[in-house]
């Protein structure tokens, strides 16, 4: 049993659930096709569809990387669970970099990486992960 995998795993399938239902009901249900610009692909509803399908599936890649995390700290040591470990913490690397570095560059202040959990949490997690994979 490797705790700070499992740690990291939980954190991930709790920030899933976070994400999913919080974002839904936060976020994009108060979007407005109205307000929405449209896309090549389409106009407004074409362009909310877009993102709403985006949010969905990053929630869904958050569920995986803290499912591979938890199973990979629940197995015995073995290679192939060393090695999911291995890929989880790069994954949840990706998502922590992206959501510090985007967050700071759109708002161009440190100081916005503290009023979302998002940043934090991902890098939380993504510092358990390498804890326990490495």
């Amino acid at each position: 049993m490797n705790v700070p995998l499992i740690v990291a795993g939980s954190l991930a399938i709790l920030g899933a659930a976070i994400h999913g239902v919080g974002g839904e009901v936060l976020v994009v249900r108060k979007l407005s096709p109205g307000m929405l610009p449209s896309s090549p692909f389409g106009g407004s509803r074409m362009t909310k569809a877009m993102i709403h399908i985006s949010w969905h599936m990053t929630t869904i890649a958050f569920l995986t990387v803290g499912s591979a995390l938890l199973l990979s700290g629940s197995v015995p040591h073995g290679g192939a669970a060393r090695e999911s470990g291995l890929v989880a913490a790069g994954a949840c690397t990706g998502f922590a970099g992206l959501a510090v570095g985007l967050g700071a560059a759109y708002t161009r202040s440190p100081r916005s990486l503290f009023l979302h959990p998002g940043p934090a949490l991902l890098s939380v997690t993504a510092a358990l992960a390498w804890w326990g994979a490495l």
